[in-house]
C-alpha cells in the first residue's frame, strides 16, 4: 500500500514537472528606457515609466528621478536607484507601504524609511522583495506593493513594479512606474 502511494505521488509530482515546463510562459515584457539624461532637472510633478535593462549579473545601473533618466559611469554621483538583475536598491532609502493602490497613495509617509544596507551582499531590506517566484510559471513576478524612495536631495518618489522581462520573457528588464516629486514635498498631487 505505501508503496504504491509513494509511486502515485512521484507520479504527480513528474506530471506537475513536465506541465510546467511545457506550458508557455507568458508575461508583460517591457523594451528597455535609453539614457538620455535631461538637460535640466525637473520642477514638476512626474509621472512616467521606465524600464530598466539589468540583464548584466555584475553590473549595477543607476536611475535619476530628477533627470529622468538612467545615468553611465563616470556621472552616477546623483542616483537615485540602483538595479543589478532583480536587486533594487535606493541612494538614500525606501519604505514598502504593502498592497495598496498605487492612486490611493497621495502623500510620503513621515517615517519607517530603510536605509540601504552597502557591502559584499548590498541590499535594501524594504524593497529587497519586491517580486514573488512563481513555482507554476517560474517567473518572478511582482508582489503589488507600493514604495515610497526618498532620495539623496531629500524628495519623494512613489513607485511600483511592473515587470522584470525583456521582450521574449529574457529576464533582466526591471520595470516601475513612479510618480517624482521634484520640490521637496511629501504629496504626490498638485
Amino acid at each position: 500500500m505505501w508503496l504504491l502511494t509513494g509511486f502515485g505521488m512521484f507520479v504527480v509530482v513528474i506530471g506537475y514537472l513536465l506541465v510546467t515546463s511545457l506550458t508557455p510562459r507568458r508575461t508583460v515584457e517591457y523594451e528597455p528606457s535609453p539614457m538620455q539624461p535631461a538637460d535640466t532637472r525637473v520642477t514638476s510633478l512626474v509621472y512616467d515609466t521606465v524600464t530598466i535593462d539589468a540583464l548584466d549579473p555584475t553590473t549595477w545601473r543607476f536611475f535619476d528621478f530628477d533627470r529622468r533618466s538612467l545615468v553611465g559611469v563616470p556621472d552616477t554621483t546623483g542616483w537615485d536607484l540602483a538595479v543589478r538583475r532583480f536587486m533594487v536598491i535606493a541612494a538614500d532609502a525606501a519604505v514598502d507601504l504593502g498592497k495598496v493602490a498605487f492612486d490611493e497613495v497621495v502623500e510620503a509617509p513621515s517615517s519607517n524609511y530603510v536605509t540601504t544596507a552597502f557591502g559584499r551582499d548590498t541590499v535594501n531590506a524594504a524593497m529587497e522583495r519586491w517580486y514573488h517566484y512563481s513555482l507554476w510559471s517560474h517567473l518572478l513576478e511582482p508582489n503589488g506593493h507600493v514604495y515610497v524612495v526618498r532620495t539623496r536631495e531629500g524628495h519623494y518618489a512613489k513607485l511600483e513594479f511592473l515587470s522584470y522581462y525583456c521582450p521574449g520573457v529574457v529576464a533582466g528588464c526591471v520595470t516601475f512606474r513612479y510618480v517624482y516629486q521634484p520640490s521637496g514635498s511629501a504629496e504626490f498631487e498638485q
